[in-house]
């Protein structure tokens, strides 16, 4: 395993929240690699490009990035593996797939890997940048949920009742020890629903927080979101996720169901 996953912690969030987020590139053709970075950064984002994934596992050994673009054919491990890693290590970082390949079966092995999106060249630069600002903006919501619940989830550990969400590692630990790991988007569900403290969360404030735009979502959306989760937890824990409908209004995390 590459030595840039022990440095995987919330340690990263913390200074992702104090300097701008960076995005990575990984490219293996110099001319598209440096075309790219230097239209990207004259878009005002902030690029670090590699070469190759021995490039970024320097780099993420010692910083962060929120969003990484990735090539598949790439010398050495491919894309695809690298996609894979990135993804069960920091559920939170965008991953984007830009290659040459265009079958729908590379598509969905990119999808299946944990990427956001897959684009294929000659990409059209306004549709990535709008993008990265997409997966940006989800990133520093995420981050900033994330650094919220620290201490909240450390001091929860004490209380062997209480059930125990991990943002960092992406786990909801039930109050009978078993764990179950979160997608981003289950995460980022269960990080706003814990906020509240048993406070109801309306359907646009938890919308909002899984990173959903105005015309992304509806009701019906979010039903299946938290009704798959509810499934999930309850199949990997054999407790019943306390996780309450205030119809009309939203949801609620209530320990006390």
């Amino acid at each position: 395993m590459p030595c840039y996953a022990q440095g995987m912690s919330t340690l990263h969030a913390h200074s992702a929240l104090k300097t701008k987020a960076s995005i990575g590139l990984v490219e293996d053709e110099p001319v598209l690699r440096e075309e790219l970075s230097f239209q990207l950064q004259h878009k005002g984002f902030k690029v670090v490009a590699f070469a190759d994934a021995a490039g970024l596992y320097r780099h993420l050994a010692t910083q962060p990035l929120a969003v990484v673009v990735l090539d598949i054919g790439l010398p050495g491990e491919d894309g695809i593996s690298i996609a894979k890693l990135l993804r069960s290590h920091n559920p939170l970082m965008g991953l984007v797939f830009l290659t040459a390949r265009s079958l729908r079966d590379d598509r969905l092995e990119g999808l299946a890997a944990g990427a956001d999106a897959y684009l294929v060249k000659p990409v059209d630069i306004e549709e990535l940048a709008l993008l990265l600002q997409r997966l940006l903006e989800r990133h520093r919501h995420s981050t900033t949920a994330l650094v919220a619940q620290q201490l909240p989830a450390t001091a929860a550990k004490t209380d062997e009742q209480a059930w125990q969400l991990q943002p960092h590692r992406a786990v909801l630990i039930a109050p009978n020890g078993t764990k179950v790991r979160l997608t981003l988007t289950e995460l980022q569900c269960l990080t706003e629903l814990i906020s509240k403290k048993g406070k109801p969360c309306n359907h646009t404030e938890l919308a909002r927080a899984m990173g959903l735009m105005p015309d992304e979502w509806d009701r019906h959306r979010l039903e299946v979101i938290v009704s798959r989760l509810r499934a999930k937890v309850e199949r990997g824990t054999g407790l019943t996720a306390p996780i309450g409908t205030m119809r009309g209004v939203g949801y609620v995390w209530d320990a006390s169901l």
